[in-house]
């Protein structure tokens, strides 16, 4: 699956845009007072890439790929420069009895008490940067001790850890996106430049 911070380059400068959203069933009574249901337990998340002053090149890679995923039908992959890391202290998952398998998570705001847990797929391959992974704060090997799917962010361990033993990880991951609109425009200045503006793009949310 493409990434495009590869297939085009990180050309966001400081014009990106990050959009958060939540989902909220707010009940008014006459009285005045409210009643309020959380719909969503994590959030969804936007972006607008600012692709300004790009080359040739870089503009046909971003209309090559904008063709190839057929506007907002296909998905493909983003790596949010401000969102990509999970540390050892964000991950944390306790063992039950015979568990082998485990799904990667990032508890966002450990620390407070309103802190949640996001369930991370898509995660960058070792390639990118490799995976660490403990057990009690004894670091594992992968393929020795446990194989990781990229693809599902699931830990399948060789042999059952143990009741009560602390899974921690650190990795890093992608978010799986589409194009918002379907239609592309660009300009061709006299810089020999081309500019598109703003290209929206919204989270796939997987199961």
């Amino acid at each position: 699956m493409e990434v495009i911070n590869d297939f085009i380059g990180d050309l966001f400068g400081y014009d990106l845009q990050c959009n958060i959203l939540w989902k909220t069933d707010i009940v008014k009574y006459d009285t005045g007072v409210e009643q309020r249901n959380q719909i969503w337990s994590v959030p969804k998340r936007s972006w607008v890439l600012p692709y300004n002053n790009l080359t040739l090149t870089q503009r046909n890679n971003l209309v090559e790929l904008f063709n190839r995923m057929r506007g907002g039908c296909s998905e493909f992959l983003f790596e949010d420069p401000f969102d990509y890391e999970c540390a050892l202290t964000e991950c944390s998952i306790t063992a039950v009895a015979a568990q082998t398998n485990f799904q990667l998570l990032k508890k966002y705001y450990p620390n407070e008490s309103d802190y949640f847990s996001e369930n991370k797929k898509d995660i960058q391959p070792s390639t990118v940067h490799q995976p660490i992974i403990k057990v009690d704060g004894a670091t594992k090997t992968e393929t020795n001790h446990y194989n990781l799917d990229d693809a599902t962010g699931i830990v399948v361990f060789g042999s059952a850890p143990g009741a009560g033993k602390v899974i921690t990880a650190n990795y890093y991951y992608y978010y799986r996106v589409r194009f918002d609109i379907d239609s592309y425009g660009d300009t061709f200045p006299i810089s020999s430049l081309f500019n598109v503006g703003g290209v929206p793009i919204t989270q796939v949310v997987r199961q």
